[in-house]
């Protein structure tokens, strides 16, 4: 009977197509929160199944040799009610007559083989909890494994969801707003010029950029003429038409897109050919709150590039596309509508999972965006590694709260000059008046913000806002709660960064609660960075920039925020345990588990609209003090603010795309951090040279062309390599345009056998004057109070007040004047040789408890997790855990 049975599961597991099929334009739906809930229990068989009692008792079922593996996620993480799965025992012949239990319901028909050694297929009908797999071996034994599902509507790791919640989208089936997916096509014309001029239309008083993309309506298709035909990186040669899914995850929008073939099936064990099995991540900018959903983000630059800006202004998303990338973005991983980096986090992850399970395992995975964009980057391969194989950051800041320190700074030196940001656009000038009668000189203002003025008007009117709990215009509410006033109503929705983030920060001690606090009876959100015994201007001050009574009174009278983000006369006061939380959630990022990505930091000038291009080299500081080294962080430097050049973005993923593939191919038992570094490709060095691009084998590039030229010149006729080359020397050492001094490389000198060290000081020397001349790196108040590049002391350690400080042009008694500092800092100065108050190495992984429970500071995942994880890169990445 057993024989027979195990044949004929055999049998239909031999003959399907694919699991998870779908028509041209659906995949099968996820299953969303509440499906399985009334599912009965299921208990697994105690022997094999189909085996009739006999008279003498059977020995007990061993375990087999063999492994399970869950390859879209975590097998604790799972979610959507489904999950890729692939059996392979040890020996081959076992799979004869397998079968595969869900419980005790039989999932045979759910797996086929994909070779001799191995079953593999999309398991469904996952309960949500705790699920047993078990698979019965053709010798009697089983292999056995436990799969964790949780909700479409989240939490998987995040611990309580934000309360309130406003659903926007119609289709919502639920309160945790589920949706099926929906799928939509779009091609780009054939005649991208003759389009693009056909569809503007300058008598509009707006009239905007067209769209690189136009509706593809498969049941009205343009003629086969009319559609734009592409070959990809793998050469296949396909029509280029985009299907975009869009769906909902952890109550809030995601998208997908990719090249896809109307009328051909795509599954997860069959994928359409043109899929290159990578996919490039984009995200949007800014920081803020929402309790409502949100858009995934489109475009380079965060998005912030007008609509069919692309050909203009670069577009990496339309490249990739071209190029046999998929595209993902989720609205939670835009940091301007979720600060949240644990949601953020948790959303790319079920997308990931959603990618693997529909559409098939991914070879790696990058990054790309501007501003919050590279935060949300850098803090999610550092907290969470694994989600990126590679970074492209543009204009990037390296956290959200050592910049959350240095625009405090910037607020509280605007309040002391009386240079707050107008409450209009009509006081946009008063700013400046006050900074003039303040008693500073132009000269002297950057002596305390260690910027021009620009960058802290800026920050202070576009991003310290979204720090305030009472905004009367709290995002995404939508009239779902009354918001937090100090006076009139206590009991309302902070709707604030802070408490926002709560779970991770964890709240105020009882100790330091305020009035409100106590009425309450429950801490607000912790505060985690400070301002005592900083001495702002000290290094300006010994530099002779500014005078003493100016350096006294700036730090006599600069006050800190309240736990309200309300100005006080007293410092800013750091909540101890929320100030560990954020090293240890890696909220602070110290840059501790970086090394297994590569790095592409793509920068442009000061004054970069409060986006320092010192934040670069900030980073990169971090890293050399973690890793001992910075091979794997790459910076393209040019003459754009923010982003250094419009084919950047472009020319960028085509390096990174050969940096990762290079590291792709390696399968020796090699750190993946070491194969960064071996495999990085020689197009991945610094540069701060426009027309380097003019030599790049993938060009040439023309610098500041957008996508007008490239990857396909849009001018009919015009072909790039006709060009005439500049001279060699000005792609090494002299850019005559742009009067650069940069891109130094003597690696030829050095292969021509000129010893590196007659050409290392040469090198050193021109870098050095780079530096000065060419960046223009800022400072920022801390650095001008003392503290190093890295600026990741968000409190410092105290010492006593030292007169040797002091030695100054403008301070005739050192000695006397020490006193003076004394009386403001009866507790001492910053001592920044210390290591910073409350830092702890940042953990990887955490969890923040369930829906009903928070974990806060967040808890370590099991280590005992059998094999998972493998569909989300190559092996070579070492994704086995």
């Amino acid at each position: 009977m057993l024989q027979m049975r195990n044949a004929v599961a055999l049998g239909l597991a031999l003959s399907l197509a694919a699991c998870g099929g779908s028509d041209s334009s659906s995949s099968p739906d996820p299953v969303v929160a509440g499906v399985n809930e009334n599912a009965p229990e299921q208990t697994p068989p105690a022997s094999p199944p189909g085996r009739q009692p006999k008279p003498d008792p059977e020995p007990e079922p061993l375990a087999g040799e063999g492994v399970i593996r869950v390859l879209s996620n975590r097998a604790d993480l799972i979610s959507g009610g489904d999950a890729l799965i692939e059996i392979e025992p040890d020996n081959p012949a076992n799979l004869q007559g397998a079968t595969v239990w869900l419980g005790d319901r039989e999932v045979t028909q759910q797996f086929q083989a994909t070779g001799q050694n191995t079953l593999k297929g999309l398991l469904s009908g996952l309960a949500l909890g705790d699920n047993e797999l078990r698979v019965w071996l053709a010798d009697n034994s089983y292999l056995l494994t436990t799969i964790t599902n949780h909700p479409n509507g989240g939490p998987v790791f995040s611990g309580p969801q934000v309360q309130p919640w406003n659903c926007t989208n119609a289709q919502a089936v639920d309160d945790q707003c589920n949706q099926p997916p929906d799928y939509r096509f779009k091609y780009v014309p054939a005649d991208k010029l003759q389009t693009y001029l056909a569809s503007y239309d300058p008598d509009n008083v707006q009239p905007g950029l067209p769209d690189a993309f136009y509706p593809y309506d498969p049941e009205n298709p343009p003629a086969e003429e009319d559609i734009a035909v592409v070959t990809t990186d793998e050469g296949h040669e396909v029509p280029f038409i985009v299907r975009v899914e869009t769906g909902v995850q952890n109550r809030d929008r995601y998208q997908i897109m990719a090249l896809y073939q109307p009328g051909q099936e795509w599954n997860a064990l069959a994928p359409q050919e043109q899929w290159n099995g990578k996919v490039l991540v984009h995200h949007g900018g800014n920081v803020g709150v929402s309790y409502g959903m949100g858009h995934p983000p489109n475009g380079d630059i965060s998005g912030t590039a007008p609509d069919g800006g692309e050909l203009l202004l670069g577009d990496s998303i339309t490249v990739a596309l071209s190029r046999g990338f998929m595209t993902l973005s989720t609205a939670q991983a835009n940091l301007g509508h979720n600060v949240n980096l644990v949601t953020a986090a948790e959303s790319l992850m079920m997308a990931k999972e959603r990618i693997v399970e529909q559409y098939g395992e991914i070879r790696y995975t990058i990054g790309t965006g501007c501003s919050g964009g590279a935060i949300a980057q850098q803090h999610i391969a550092n907290a969470y590694p694994g989600i990126y194989q590679g970074l492209i950051l543009q204009c990037s800041y390296p956290d959200v709260w050592t910049t959350a320190t240095q625009f405090a700074d910037y607020h509280l030196l605007n309040h002391h000059f009386g240079a707050e940001a107008p409450e209009s656009a009509d006081g946009f000038f008063e700013p400046m008046i006050s900074l003039f009668e303040s008693g500073l000189l132009p000269v002297q203002w950057p002596a305390f913000y260690g910027h021009l003025p620009v960058n802290p008007q800026v920050s202070d009117a576009a991003f310290f806002p979204s720090a305030y709990p009472d905004q009367a215009d709290c995002p995404g509410l939508a009239g779902g709660a009354e918001v937090y006033d100090a006076d009139t109503r206590p009991d309302g929705l902070r709707c604030g960064l802070l408490d926002y983030m709560i779970s991770q920060f964890g709240p105020r001690a009882v100790e330091n609660w305020s009035p409100n606090e106590q009425l309450l009876a429950r801490g607000f959100g912790g505060i985690p960075l400070d301002n005592v015994g900083v001495q702002y201007g000290l290094r300006s001050l010994q530099n002779g920039v500014i005078t003493g009574d100016q350096f006294l009174t700036a730090n006599r009278e600069i006050g800190g925020l309240n736990v309200d983000i309300d100005f006080q006369e007293t410092r800013t006061v750091a909540d101890p345990q929320a100030l560990s939380n954020a090293y240890r959630t890696g909220a602070i990022n110290t840059a501790e588990h970086l090394g297994n990505v590569a790095i592409m930091d793509l920068r442009g000038p000061d004054p970069g609209i409060a986006h320092d291009a010192y934040h670069s080299w900030q980073m990169r500081a971090r890293l050399e003090a973690t890793q001992g080294h910075v091979d794997n962080h790459v910076i393209w430097y040019g003459a754009a603010p923010l982003f250094g050049d419009t084919v950047y973005s472009t020319e960028a993923l085509v390096v990174m795309d050969r940096w990762l593939a290079n590291i792709e191919g390696d399968e020796t038992a090699s750190p993946v951090e070491a194969k960064v570094l071996a495999h990085k490709p020689p197009q991945a060095r610094d540069r701060c040279l426009q027309t380097s691009s003019l030599f790049n084998p993938d060009g040439p590039i023309i610098p500041m062309t957008g996508n007008l030229l490239y990857p396909d010149p849009i001018i009919p006729g015009l072909d790039p390599t006709l060009l005439p080359p500049p001279p060699a020397e000005s792609g090494l050492i002299v850019d005559a345009v742009s009067r650069q001094v940069c891109g130094l490389d003597l690696t030829a000198l050095n292969e021509a056998g000129v010893p590196t060290e007659l050409t290392a000081p040469l090198e050193a020397a021109v870098v050095d004057q780079q530096a000065l001349i060419v960046q223009s790196r800022f400072g920022t108040p801390r650095t001008l109070a003392g503290d190093d590049i890295r600026t990741l002391t968000n409190k410092c350690r105290l010492r006593p007040v030292d007169p040797a400080d002091y030695e100054s042009p403008t301070v005739a008694d050192p000695e006397a004047f020490a006193e003076e500092v004394a009386a403001i800092f009866p507790e001492g100065v910053c001592d920044y040789s210390q290591t910073p108050a409350g830092t702890l190495p940042t953990e990887t992984w955490l969890h923040y408890g369930s829906a009903d429970e928070v974990v806060y500071g967040g808890g370590p995942l099991p280590q005992d997790v059998p094999s998972s994880r493998q569909g989300w890169a190559s092996p070579a990445f070492g994704l086995s855990f």
